[in-house]
């Protein structure tokens, strides 16, 4: 009887287990096609949007159309990416024409409630739109979102701000600049295209001469980006007033070669022979692209320092000199004393077709990290 009623109770037991694992299976896959079909839905729907509001888009850049669509507060946030898309898209008046769009939809509105929302794509998107559309009434809450944890976030709600208004961003964004490390150098430059290459090059150039030494190199460094002059003077403050470190003092340097300004030149040259090899590296460097002619005994100096990458990098700036002729090079080769000289010499004068014709020594290799 035992026997019997123990069967019976394994058999209920499988039974319930099969029929568990049937409804689960059938759950599954009625889940998956659920989400297939809100996302085909949200698929028709974002299509729709696009069809209907982007000739308005294009239309509004040459003339506010007439009559407008009834925008469903569901169908809002796709219309906001399209609408941001547009507006970087163009320049100009048309601009002024989009953000009147944009505010008879209610747009502005949408967007400072979007800012509560719990999705971050969603709030990065609102902080886009709002800055776009120069909505000054979130200022505070973006000058806020610039110390937030999330280095993106607080990067896009820097660039709001320069779009809001650029001067009265600065003395909020220099000191956020010069401490953030988590924040590209790259990133900060693109930030700043919008507002102009001697407004981003100044600004950049000011939160370096605040930042500790690991961030100021890496802004000075990509300050050649800008293509502006604007972020010199400051640096030549900071080297004048004080003693910068080495890593500072080499970004600086590599920046006055970028940028070739006359005014560079002394301070350049007094940086030969510094004690940092990787600062003399960078003074021969530039003095090889704003150099004269009286520069060239410098250089030749240079083919005999200690480190290998100093002779290199003198070498270099010897073959761009301007005035450096194929013979010019052949005659200087020829008199040079030292082995290490003719090495690092040689591989540049064989670009210009001299090398050939000269005994050429084992090729120089720089020196290896152990």
């Amino acid at each position: 009887m035992l026997a019997v009623n123990h069967s019976d109770l394994t058999l209920r037991v499988g039974s319930l287990a099969v029929l568990c694992i049937y409804t689960a299976v059938i759950l599954l896959l009625l889940c998956i096609l659920l989400l297939r079909f809100v996302r085909l839905a949200k698929e028709r729907r974002r299509q729709r949007v696009t069809e209907t509001w982007r000739p308005l888009l294009a239309q509004c850049v040459v003339e506010m159309p007439d009559t407008l669509p009834t925008l469903k507060p569901r169908d809002h946030v796709d219309f906001l990416y399209l609408w941001n898309h547009c507006y970087e898209s163009i320049r100009g008046d048309a601009r002024t024409q989009l953000n009147e769009l944009a505010r008879r939809m209610g747009t502005d509105q949408f967007a400072k409630r979007l800012l509560r929302a719990r999705l971050l794509r969603r709030r990065l998107l609102a902080i886009v739109t709002l800055g776009h559309l120069q909505e000054r009434s979130i200022w505070n809450e973006l000058a806020a979102t610039l110390h937030a944890d999330n280095a993106f976030l607080s990067l896009v709600a820097a660039k709001a701000l320069l779009n809001i208004d650029a001067q009265a961003a600065i003395p909020l964004l220099i000191p956020v600049i010069s401490h953030r490390k988590d924040w590209s150098p790259l990133k900060v430059v693109a930030m700043f295209e919008a507002v102009g290459a001697d407004l981003a090059a100044e600004t950049i150039a000011k939160a370096a001469t605040q930042a500790p030494p690991e961030i100021a190199a890496r802004l000075i460094r990509h300050l050649a980006a800008t293509r502006s002059p604007q972020g010199l003077p400051p640096l030549r403050a900071l080297l004048q007033e004080g003693s910068p470190s080495d890593d500072v003092l080499s970004a600086c340097l590599f920046l006055f070669g970028q940028c070739s300004d006359p005014r560079d030149v002394p301070t350049v040259r007094a940086h030969l022979a510094h004690p940092t090899w990787y600062v003399r590296l960078q003074a021969a460097s530039a003095l090889g692209k704003m150099g004269v002619e009286e520069d060239e005994p410098r250089l030749i100096r240079l083919l005999d320092d200690d480190h290998w990458w100093v002779r290199y990098r003198a070498a270099e700036a010897l073959s761009n000199l301007p005035w450096m002729t194929a013979e010019k090079m052949a005659e200087l080769c020829g008199a040079l004393s030292t082995i290490e000289s003719h090495e690092h010499l040689l591989p540049f004068m064989a670009q210009t077709n001299v090398g050939k014709t000269l005994p050429v020594p084992t090729a120089a290799s720089p020196p290896q990290r152990s």
